[in-house]
């Protein structure tokens, strides 16, 4: 089993909530491999589409990653067989006169392509995109986009068309999430002092070993090429997380990741711990929310970069799901307290963290976590508090530690340890 916790700690120690936030951080991270695999179906679907014989030939402006992918949050999923999606945009050569059905069939057609293609039969064509579904999970969802102003770069028009529908009720809206992402990696850059831990761990924890047409914007690399990641966009997967495992037996739309983002994007302070960050962007979430409720409204966020984009536009549906997540955040808000707290036990920690993130992350990260603080005791290694009190065994389901992460963030640790072994 691969040891979360044996390097050197970076900076101040750690409470014990903040080393077990950063072990199911990690767990629930998409992998190095998993990455790559992702960048290959990418270039992979570009190229496809905009072959000889394809509908959109000479027809593709510009392929970008949007969404989780290009801001470097994405997640895995819960269960295996979900696998996790890619977004993408296809910015397309076509007349604005097209309708938007129009639009999305050409796409669908030019991925489905004729029978025996590559991707004939994975394909689906959705209300506003076209996903292509992988057998191992994975899925690719492109999004075609006309560009509306070739003196301001990625502000376009996306369509909606939903199959089945009347074309009375079909629609275009403006968009550009090319911005957005920018905007929000200008918010959130890396932090110094997250790159050796986190980029060393990720690979660690990752088993698995998979290695001039249309313009195109490479899907950004895997924060343990490129020196890790803020502590914002970690606190981001794990509300995230956190989400899906809340509306996963729930019926109906849950909320949408880029309003999350754009929250986080905002609410987020640099060098702050993961715990500081998560209470810091649930703590803004909810007042947006409340504020909201309060009027009597939806709440409507919007891109920072494009007013006229709406990210709420269809979450909530209506003021009882916006109140079914204000609960949420205050349920999540009262767990990150327990977690971080000084008087909670590693049982309670244990209890609170699967409810939080899932058994499976949840229960592996203790595990780790116990299992390390064994073989110190067995080796004959004192293990001391951050206090200096010596923790005995007896200590273990009540461990000591000083300052309260969640109360006041501090320098950033990551896997700063909260024990000093001597």
């Amino acid at each position: 089993m691969n040891n979360l916790w044996n390097s050197p700690p970076l900076g101040p120690t750690a409470p014990i909530g903040e080393i077990l936030l950063a072990g199911t951080a990690i767990r629930i991270e998409l992998p190095p491999s998993q990455h790559q695999l992702a960048i290959e179906r990418y270039d992979a679907l570009r190229k496809h589409i905009e072959r000889l014989d394809s509908p959109l030939h000479d027809r593709v402006r510009i392929f970008y990653p949007q969404g989780s992918m290009a801001i470097r949050a994405t997640i895995t999923s819960r269960k295996r067989t979900d696998g996790f999606d890619i977004d993408i945009i296809a910015e397309l050569i076509l007349p604005n006169s097209m309708k938007p059905s129009e639009i999305l069939d050409m796409l669908f057609e030019a991925i489905n392509g004729p029978t025996g293609s590559k991707y004939h039969g994975m394909v689906e064509r959705q209300t506003r995109c076209i996903t292509v579904y992988y057998s191992d999970g994975m899925h690719l969802d492109v999004t075609p986009t006309l560009l509306i102003d070739a003196y301001d770069p990625r502000l376009s028009n996306l369509f909606h068309a939903k199959p089945g529908e009347p074309s009375a009720a079909h629609r275009k809206f403006l968009m550009n999430s090319f911005a957005f992402c920018e905007w929000f990696n200008q918010r959130t850059p890396v932090d110094i002092s997250f790159e050796m831990a986190y980029s060393t761990r990720v690979r660690a924890f990752d088993r698995a070993a998979i290695r001039a047409d249309a313009d195109v914007e490479p899907v950004p690399a895997h924060s343990t090429l490129d020196g890790g990641k803020s502590a914002g966009v970690v606190a981001l997967q794990l509300l995230k997380r956190n989400r899906n495992l809340r509306y996963e037996k729930r019926a109906g739309r849950m909320p949408p990741s880029v309003m999350m983002a754009k929250i986080a994007g905002e609410a987020t302070v640099p060098s702050a711990s993961i715990s500081g960050a998560l209470n810091a962007i649930a703590t803004a979430m909810l007042s947006t929310l409340e504020e909201a409720e309060r009027a009597g409204e939806i709440v409507d966020v919007r891109n920072p970069r494009c007013n006229e984009e709406r990210f709420t536009d269809r979450w909530p549906e209506d003021r009882q799901a916006q109140r079914v997540y204000i609960d949420d955040l205050k349920l999540f808000q009262r767990q990150l307290a327990i977690l971080m707290s000084e008087q909670a036990s590693l049982d309670q920690k244990r209890d609170v963290l699967i409810s939080m993130f899932g058994e499976g992350p949840g229960q592996s990260t203790i595990d780790e976590y116990a299992a390390n603080i064994g073989r110190a005791i067995e080796s004959g290694k004192r293990i001391t508090a951050p206090s200096g009190k010596v923790l005995t065994i007896a200590g273990l389901a009540t461990p000591a530690i000083t300052g309260s992460a969640l109360a006041q963030p501090r320098g950033h640790t990551f896997y700063g340890s909260s024990w000093r072994k001597s």
